[in-house]
C-alpha cells in the first residue's frame, strides 16, 4: 500500500465489471467522453468473447483508495507481435485514472513489473491486444468529441505518463472535412479515366448479407494492406471471423465502397459510418430499457460521418484507388444530407493517406500518441 493507495488484481467477474464502470464514473460530467457498451467491454477482456486475447498474455489491475476506485490499467503480451518485430515488448491499455500522479505511477508501475517477471525489456502504450482496439493517449483536441472508435481522456494524462519515464513512439492525426455540396468533378473525370485504365470496376452490395459475404476477402485485403505499418499484426481467421460479426452489424452497406479487377477481385475498399458519438452519449452506454430510443433520436439529427477504414492493395498502390473510393464517400454523404467527416487516427508518417485530404476543406483537429519505455 503507498500513501492509502492499494493495487489489486482484477480476476474475477466483480472486479472485472468495476474495471469496466470506472470510467463511467471518471468522466460522468464530461462533455466529450463517449460512453461504450458496458456488455461489449466486458466481453472484449475475456479470451472466451475476443479472440485477440489467444495469443496474449495479459492481466487488469485496479487502484483503490479504501473501497473507491481511483485507476485501472491491462497488460498485454502480443506473442505473435514479438515474433513478427524480433523483439521483447509488452503494452499497456485501458488506463484511466484520477489526477495524482502517484496514481498513474503505481499502474504503470504494475505492468511494468509484471512484464519484467515475464522477461519483457520494453513497455508500450496505450494499445489493445488487438490492431482495432481502442489505442492511444489524446494529446491535441480536449475539446472535441471523439469517434465511437476512438476514445477520449482528460489533459492531465500525458504529463503523468511522460513523469513515468515514457517517451512519444508514435503520433495519429485525425481531421475534421468538410462535406461540399458537389462533388469534384475534376476527381470525378480521374477516377473514371484510372477505373477504365486499369480495367478497375465499383462493385456495390446490394445487401448486408451479401456484404457479410464478401467480408473474409476486405479483411484479408486489410492484412495485405497495413502490413508494414506500425503495431499491425495480420489478423488470424479467429480476429477475422469477430471483426465481421462485430463490426459489420453497424456498417450501412452504401457507406461501403469497393473496386474490384477484372476477375471480380478486391483490390481497394473503404468503409464508413454515420456517427453515433452523440447518440451514444445519449444513451450512456445502456440500449436497454430506453437506450435504444435515444439513440434514434439522436440519429435523425447527426450530420457527420465517421470514416474507418481504407485498404488498397499492394499492387495498385499509389494509382489514385484511395481518391477514388473517398470520391465515391463523398457523393454518398453528399445524397445523405451530412456536413461534415471524421477520420479517425492515422498515422503522422503515413503520407499516401494523409496526402489524400488536399484536395479537400480540412482541419487537423486532433493528435494521439502512442508512448514507449525502455525497462
Amino acid at each position: 500500500m503507498s500513501q492509502g493507495y492499494n493495487v489489486i488484481q482484477a480476476d474475477n467477474q466483480k472486479l472485472l465489471l468495476k474495471f469496466v464502470d470506472f470510467p463511467f464514473q471518471l468522466y460522468k460530467k464530461s462533455d466529450y467522453w463517449i460512453p461504450p457498451m458496458r456488455k461489449a467491454e466486458l466481453n472484449a477482456m475475456l479470451p472466451e468473447k475476443n479472440p485477440s486475447l489467444l495469443d496474449s498474455d495479459f492481466s487488469y489491475w485496479l487502484v483503490l483508495k479504501g473501497e473507491t476506485v481511483v485507476g485501472r490499467v491491462a497488460g498485454y503480451i502480443n506473442w505473435r507481435d514479438n515474433k513478427l518485430r524480433k523483439r521483447s515488448a509488452s503494452r499497456f491499455g485501458s488506463i484511466d485514472f484520477v489526477d495524482d500522479p502517484l496514481v498513474c505511477k503505481l499502474l504503470l508501475g504494475q505492468v511494468e513489473d509484471w512484464s519484467s517477471n515475464l522477461g519483457i525489456s520494453q513497455v508500450d502504450g496505450p494499445l489493445g491486444p488487438g490492431h482495432f482496439d481502442r489505442n492511444c493517449v489524446l494529446v491535441e483536441g480536449f475539446n472535441e468529441l471523439p469517434t465511437v472508435i476512438s476514445s477520449y481522456n482528460f489533459p492531465y494524462y500525458p504529463s503523468h505518463i511522460e513523469d513515468c519515464g515514457y517517451t512519444k513512439e508514435v503520433d495519429y492525426l485525425e481531421h475534421r472535412i468538410k462535406i461540399s455540396g458537389d462533388p469534384d468533378s475534376r476527381i470525378e473525370k480521374i477516377s473514371s479515366y484510372v477505373l477504365k485504365k486499369k480495367n478497375l470496376f465499383l462493385w456495390s452490395a446490394k445487401s448486408k448479407k451479401e456484404l457479410i459475404q464478401r467480408g473474409k476477402e476486405f479483411f484479408q485485403l486489410i492484412n495485405e494492406a497495413y502490413t508494414g505499418l506500425h503495431d499491425f499484426v495480420p489478423l488470424t481467421d479467429a480476429e477475422i471471423d469477430y471483426l465481421i460479426s462485430h463490426f459489420f452489424s453497424f456498417i450501412d452497406t452504401k457507406f461501403v465502397k469497393i473496386v474490384v479487377d477484372g476477375n471480380d477481385n478486391m483490390v481497394g475498399a473503404g468503409i464508413a459510418m454515420e456517427s453515433y458519438s452523440k447518440a451514444m452519449k445519449a444513451c450512456k452506454g445502456k440500449l436497454f430499457p430506453f437506450g435504444w430510443l435515444k439513440v434514434l433520436i439522436s440519429m435523425r439529427k447527426n450530420d457527420v460521418l465517421d470514416l474507418c477504414l481504407v485498404a488498397v492493395s499492394s499492387e495498385y498502390r499509389n494509382q489514385g484507388l484511395n481518391s477514388i473510393l473517398m470520391h465515391e464517400m463523398h457523393k454518398t454523404a453528399i445524397n445523405t444530407g451530412l456536413k461534415w467527416a471524421e477520420t479517425n487516427g492515422e498515422l503522422e508518417t503515413n503520407s499516401e493517406i494523409l496526402d489524400m485530404w488536399k484536395g479537400y476543406d480540412f482541419q487537423t483537429h486532433k493528435r494521439r500518441r502512442i508512448y514507449t519505455k525502455k525497462l
